[in-house]
């Protein structure tokens, strides 16, 4: 019932006979939802580990404890939550059990206090520690909420990413919550990277609401986990992996975990030789494998992609297939948000405005890229830092998020529609229009 489907997805159907490069989309589509099982309850095990270190002292330490009420709001008897604190020492405030009474939490919050150094690593073990023995058919989740600037124990970033993906493999993945304007995304992007979670960011509780919303939904939704694809190309085929994206250590590429009725992705452009015209050219076959909920190994194999080849004139006339026109938009502005985060970092700020006109010009008729250049042109004037914060999230997102196997074309902002939270596209990943009283699970 698990197993998925994958779909290669020509921008054009067919090849241009005297060689080149043409761009594919590779869709692993997760079946709809069996109907006895939608009223299930996926048991959700977290650990919420909070930075109570002097550097997240005042507004952000507050912020950070009214996130984790409202995480303990939206569990259901079934779940269960730890919460560990951390500075130099680490102290688990609350061991891993059902959260019973909300005022009892709320009165435990209330005796946190701001602490010294930033023993980032030593709170994120403890964590992980909590949810050792991962169960069968439930999500075991770190959830880390911090300004990501670890000082005290185990600081080097390698070293940590490699715990991270030690705890996956036990089951155990990890989510990180960058806090405050001072955040170190370097670090907190590497851990969700390397631990199989997201990455979220904001100032303030209010903020997140909306990507606790999406954590939340995906973890209920999700019915593969740990995804990764395989591309074999055929003879005189070179592949080159479009945007930002992840590949292991084996050559494999990393792709969101899935969910039900959702498909994970990644752009591909083939450089092929050339090929007498009117022949068809076997291209690409793929291998996807994942983890079901329970731990069993699926695994599905897409037959080798095959179009045929055309004269310049006739390949030229053909037209694109739209929807993956607008995807591969994205997966080119996910990248160009990277450089200007970089431009933004490097204090050129005279270059960065220049880009967002260049992106402007590319993409302005994509409307969901003209919403997000919109925000972002608002705060490379009036706050440089946390644009390049946005830029750098904003790219990751879009080039890792889920799409519904029947995805509708963006017409605006749609953090308050109707649809899984783990679907909608934000006009900015670092701000949130939902209040604690709103989730919408």
């Amino acid at each position: 019932m698990t197993q998925p489907t994958i779909l290669l997805s020509p921008l054009k159907p067919a090849i241009p006979a005297q060689g080149g490069a043409i761009d594919i989309m590779v869709r692993v589509q997760g079946p709809e939802q069996p109907e006895g099982d939608k009223a299930k309850v996926t048991p959700k095990r977290l650990s919420l580990v909070v930075d109570r270190s002097g550097s997240m002292s005042g507004q952000p330490l507050f912020e950070a404890l009214k996130c984790v009420q409202h995480i303990g709001s939206c569990m259901t008897p079934q779940d269960s939550v730890s919460v560990v604190l951390y500075d130099d020492k680490v102290n688990v405030l609350m061991p891993l059990g059902p959260v019973t009474s909300q005022d009892a939490l709320k009165r435990l919050l209330s005796t946190v206090q701001d602490g010294g150094s930033t023993n980032l690593f030593g709170g994120w073990e403890e964590g992980a520690k909590q949810l050792e023995k991962a169960q069968d058919s439930s999500i075991s989740r770190v959830i880390l909420l911090s300004d990501g600037q670890a000082n005290h124990g185990l600081v080097d970033q390698a070293a940590i990413e490699a715990h991270c993906r030690e705890w996956l493999a036990k089951g155990v993945s990890t989510t990180t919550v960058g806090l405050g304007r001072g955040f170190n995304e370097d670090l907190m992007i590497a851990m969700a990277k390397a631990g199989g979670g997201q990455q979220y960011y904001g100032q303030t509780a209010a903020d997140l609401f909306d990507s606790f919303d999406e954590e939340l939904s995906l973890l209920q939704a999700l019915c593969l986990r740990q995804l990764s694809l395989k591309l074999i190309p055929a003879q005189g085929v070179i592949i080159e992996p479009l945007g930002v994206f992840d590949q292991n250590a084996d050559g494999t590429y990393q792709l969101s975990d899935l969910a039900w009725g959702a498909e994970s992705w990644l752009a591909v452009r083939l450089h092929i030789s050339p090929t007498a015209a009117g022949q068809n050219r076997d291209l690409l076959a793929a291998t996807v494998q994942g983890k079901t909920l329970d731990g069993q190994i699926v695994t599905t194999h897409a037959a080798m992609l095959s179009l045929p080849a055309m004269d310049q004139t006739g390949y030229q006339a053909l037209s694109v297939d739209e929807d993956m026109q607008r995807r591969l938009q994205e997966v080119e502005f996910a990248k160009s948000s990277l450089e200007l985060s970089r431009l933004v970092n490097a204090g050129d700020i005279t270059a960065a405005r220049a880009l967002v006109k260049d992106l402007e010009k590319r993409f302005g008729q994509h409307p969901w890229l003209q919403a997000k250049l919109t925000r972002l042109r608002e705060l490379a004037d009036r706050d440089p830092q946390m644009m390049s914060k946005e830029a750098r999230f904003s790219s990751r997102k879009m080039s890792k998020r889920l799409v519904a196997n029947f995805e509708v074309a963006f017409s605006g902002d749609e953090t308050d529609l109707e649809i899984p939270a783990f679907l909608r596209k934000k006009s900015e990943e670092g701000k949130g229009r939902r209040g604690p009283g709103n989730s919408s699970l």
